[in-house]
């Protein structure tokens, strides 16, 4: 047992930390992220089907392969790190896309196929002395519990990615330390970690500065790896390895100035993120009498501070200037009134910050601002040619926008600036030079003369019209059309034909549900199909719904990596009590009858369909406890079913192992790929749990 709940503890931490630097070996793409969650899945499965299927007579290859991760890890952290260098990337462009996903296949298969095996044979083994596979998946989930809170608290601690890694391996060599066979070996590998560890610091900004000359800073934050490049006093800021802002830039002068001169000297400013950037330094310009600039990433700012111009970092001290760590969204929620209102975030290209562009956030926006009061966003564009996904996803959230705000004004570029209010803008280039002129701005970008070509050239209606054209649905919380929309640019980059590909309707998941009934109904010729096929249910489900608890949760309370942590735990802990419950009601019914897998079903049919009721318009249930609660009944009922599979037919404990922890893996893979890219962007959180629902019972056909 000890070896199983290692197992489960090493596999969730190192998920974490090799996914951490899959993201930013991608730039931080969401979709390589959601790949990699499936990669690393299906490794696990093909890990799991590996080898003889004969049981192991001892622990010693166990060891051995606890011998091989403790070894490998560091060197697959070092190999993502250094990926777009080996492979002859361009400095700041993406590699093409075989390349990026071989990059995650070689970072993150090796690991995760040792995993699976390693649950496989510690499994059996523990089969062999008469436990369950019930059993044997309620300690690796214990462990998996355990990892999650480590890496949780890891974050709270501020402890580097790198060292997290590193520390995975050393306690992998240390149960391989642990076993008379593998010591020899494993306490000298054991030494060589730990020398590691304590010069994390310095290897940390070795191995960074791989892809960043002029490095002077680097940290790993919640939302991110943060690194601070230095030429001359041109200050470059980079998320992930993406750049972020460029302190020889004009982007906050340009997005400041269009904002701020729509309202009055002496008003109220409150600027949701992009202080660091200079966006606080352009407003003391037009001499607001309070601004109020909320940072949601405390790690960052302090990472970023001692290395910012003089000009932004005085900007951030000076009166009427106030500095407040808080997430964005849950500030606004309970914030007063402003006269401007600047939402700073990054574009809506993941789950995290599409949260900001949502017909539920703008209506927030509105009931905080005074009358007349105005608020700005940007948006990445063309200046040219507009494709049909970039339309449907500007025309998102311009839909959105237009939702809360009858006045909506597009500034068109390489960048739009949106400007929303419920009175009247400012159109007039001439009254908005004078308001420019009045306040003593010269800007290197913004003049009189930008200001009216940018209001007066064609763009400006054509823009409009493409906007208004567009028959975007509006972007919202529990249905983010916006964040699928910027996926599918992303790979347009890769896969042309994918931007004219139609988006679909909800008929997509009808026939997926309807292929999935087809092939439960087939699985009932074969005990063994039936097996499989509920196993696969289990993983699809679990993911599934976790993916839209989440996304619930990331829109409603925000995207704090420790409150996620806690959810993924309640997850955990669920599926091992789920699967130590079951497993004890089967030690005293060793025949299950069919009626227990029928209640699992309904009780999950319910559960789904319980969700779904209550995904819309119904923030409360994705508090922490409510949404922790949810999570935990989940895990506990598809731990059940995964559980009841392993019962169903005589066959020994052993040989069932491989075949159903593959199953599951590979339907929690397909699930999570499928909630996260298509399922959710397409059809909504409650369409999604309704599917879950339907799915749950379409299973009773295999029963």
């Amino acid at each position: 047992m000890p070896r199983l709940v290692a197992v489960g503890f090493l596999s969730m931490v190192a998920q974490v930390a090799l996914l951490r630097e899959l993201a930013v070996a991608s730039f931080g793409i969401e979709l390589i992220y959601l790949l990699g969650l499936g990669l690393w899945l299906a490794a696990g499965a093909v890990g799991a089907l590996t080898g003889r299927a004969r049981m192991p007579d001892s622990f010693r290859g166990i060891d051995r392969a606890f011998l091989l991760l403790a070894l490998l890890l560091p060197l697959e952290i070092a190999f993502l790190r250094g990926a777009r260098v080996l492979f002859g990337g361009v400095p700041g462009a993406y590699l093409p896309l075989g390349r990026q996903v071989a990059t995650a296949v070689l970072g993150l298969a090796p690991a995760g196929a040792i995993l699976g095996w390693l649950f496989r044979r510690a499994a059996q083994r523990a089969a062999a002395g008469g436990g369950t596979l019930a059993a044997a998946y309620a300690w690796e989930s214990a462990g998996g519990a355990l990892g999650s809170v480590s890496a949780t608290l890891s974050l709270h601690w501020g402890v580097p990615n790198l060292a997290l890694g590193i520390a995975c391996a050393l306690a992998s060599a240390g149960v391989a330390a642990a076993s008379r066979p593998t010591r020899r070996l494993a306490i000298p590998l054991f030494a060589a970690l730990l020398a590691l560890l304590a010069g994390t610091a310095r290897l940390d900004l070795r191995t960074t500065s791989w892809n960043h000359h002029g490095l002077v800073a680097a940290a790993d934050t919640p939302y991110g790896r943060i690194a601070v490049t230095r030429a001359g006093a041109q200050v470059a800021v980079f998320g992930n390895d993406a750049l972020e802002y460029e302190s020889e830039g004009t982007e906050p002068e340009e997005f400041v100035h269009f904002a701020a001169l729509q309202v009055p000297s002496g008003s109220k400013v409150l600027a949701l993120g992009g202080g660091v950037a200079g966006i606080a330094a352009e407003l003391l310009r037009h001499a607001p009498s309070r601004v109020d600039y909320v940072e949601g990433n405390r790690a960052m700012y302090r990472a970023l501070l001692p290395h910012l111009p003089p000009e932004t970092s005085r900007s951030l001290e000076r009166e009427p200037v106030r500095v407040l760590f808080a997430d964005p969204r849950r500030f606004l929620a309970a914030a007063g009134k402003y006269d401007l209102i600047l939402v700073a975030s990054a574009e809506p290209a993941s789950g995290e910050s599409n949260r900001f562009y949502t017909s539920e956030f703008f209506r927030l926006c509105a009931d905080r601002l005074s009358p007349g009061g105005v608020v700005a966003l940007r948006l990445p564009s063309s200046e040219n040619l507009w494709t049909p996904l970039l339309a449907r996803r500007n025309g998102s959230v311009h839909a959105a926008l237009r939702s809360a705000f009858p006045e909506v004004l597009v500034i068109p570029g390489g960048t739009d600036t949106l400007l929303a209010s419920r009175g009247s803008l400012v159109r007039d280039p001439e009254e908005l030079s004078r308001r420019l002129r009045e306040r003593g701005i010269a800007g290197r970008l913004v003049t009189p003369e930008y200001l009216r070509y940018a209001l007066t050239n064609d763009r400006v209606e054509q823009v409009r019209r493409i906007l208004s054209g567009a028959s975007a649905p509006p972007n919202t919380d529990a249905r983010p059309v916006c964040y699928q929309q910027a996926v599918l640019l992303w790979l347009g980059k890769f896969l042309p034909g994918v931007e004219t590909a139609a988006i679909g309707d909800r008929r997509a998941g009808i026939g997926l549900l309807a292929v999935a009934a087809a092939l439960l109904a087939l699985s009932r010729r074969k005990a063994v199909w039936r097996r499989v096929a509920l196993a696969a249910v289990a993983g699809f489900a679990g993911m599934a719904t976790e993916s839209v608890v989440l996304l619930r949760y990331q829109a409603e309370s925000g995207s704090l990596y420790q409150d996620i942590g806690l959810l993924l735990t309640s997850f955990m802990a669920g599926l091992a009590a789920g699967a130590m419950a079951f497993d004890r009601m089967a030690s005293v019914r060793p025949v299950v009858s069919r009626r227990v897998g029928v209640v699992i079903l309904l009780a999950l049919a319910l559960l789904e369909g319980a969700l779904a009721l209550g995904s819309e318009g119904c923030g409360g249930l994705f508090r922490i406890g409510p949404a922790a609660g949810i999570l935990g009944a989940c895990g506990a009922l598809t731990a059940g079913l995964f559980g009841y599979a392993s019962r169903l037919g005589v066959d020994p404990q052993g040989s069932v192992v491989s075949p159903l922890y593959a199953a599951d893996l590979l339907g929690g893979c397909l699930g999570s790929f499928l909630a996260g890219l298509l399922l959710l962007p397409l059809l909504g959180a409650k369409a999604t749990s309704l599917g879950m629902a339907a799915l749950a019972l379409a299973a009773l056909l295999a029963l």
